[in-house]
């Protein structure tokens, strides 16, 4: 079955190319319209889109605020976001990403790397519904650091609501627990808490496993989830941006 795709943007001349872009696509999405954030968090709680593209400068709601509510206040918290901008801002980049975003593409846009990065996020959250799936029927789950991040993985168990251990294997060696979905504790070599959290997210060459189980372990992660993914996915950013200067 075709992906559902929410597109937002005021200007009506880019809404009606991405619509085509994307409508006429092998895949055959379909193609759901939005003119500002507001609209568009309406619209994404009652259609509930396999993912979203939106401009971020929109007047009412722009791109960021919507972001932060579809993944804080929605029904579809983990839904693909993609930014579209028309100017090149890190700092911007910056505030997309704590917002939640997944991908950012700059205007005009390029159909063919367009498509290829609906494609690409469609594909990980079918393996991400997959994953959470198996777990149930099979009380864990495994696999390969490049194909899946650490967030996501977090993200994915606290929508959830997981009880167990994940084990990541990489660089950086730990265990991240779990329970009912909310992170309670974390270990590495030499860190604990959300400072190993931290240092394991940032690790994308490894693998994972996440076994659904009680332990026995003293908690060491006082702050929310969402405020720990939230920060994890700051220093990420900014480790990508200094590489990137």
């Amino acid at each position: 079955m075709a992906g559902k795709i929410l597109i937002v943007d005021d200007n009506p001349n880019v809404l009606r190319l991405l619509n085509i872009s994307l409508s006429k696509a092998p895949a055959g999405y379909e193609i759901i319209e939005a003119e500002n954030g507001e609209v568009a968090f309406d619209i994404a709680n009652k259609e509930k889109p396999d993912l979203i593209i939106s401009d971020i400068m929109m007047p009412q709601m722009d791109g960021i605020e919507l972001c932060w509510m579809i993944r804080e206040n929605s029904k579809i918290p983990l839904v693909p976001f993609i930014f579209l901008t028309s100017f090149e801002d890190a700092e911007m980049e910056i505030r997309g990403f704590r917002a939640g975003a997944d991908e950012y593409l700059n205007k005009p846009i390029d159909r063919k790397e367009l498509l290829q990065r609906v494609e690409d996020l469609l594909a990980r959250t079918k393996n991400l519904k997959d994953m959470g799936d198996k777990s149930d029927k099979q009380k864990g789950f495994s696999g390969n650091l490049n194909e899946l991040s650490i967030v996501e993985l977090v993200q994915m168990l606290n929508l959830n609501k997981k009880t167990g251990i994940l084990e990541i294997k990489s660089a950086v060696k730990g265990n991240i627990y779990l329970k009912d979905g909310q992170l309670f504790a974390a270990e590495t070599n030499d860190k604990k808490g959300e400072q190993a959290v931290y240092d394991l997210v940032s690790e994308n060459v490894g693998t994972f496993n996440f076994q659904i189980t009680d332990y026995d372990s003293e908690r060491n992660i006082e702050n929310s989830t969402m405020n720990v993914i939230m920060e994890a996915c700051r220093i990420m950013d900014e480790k990508q941006h200094d590489k990137e200067v």
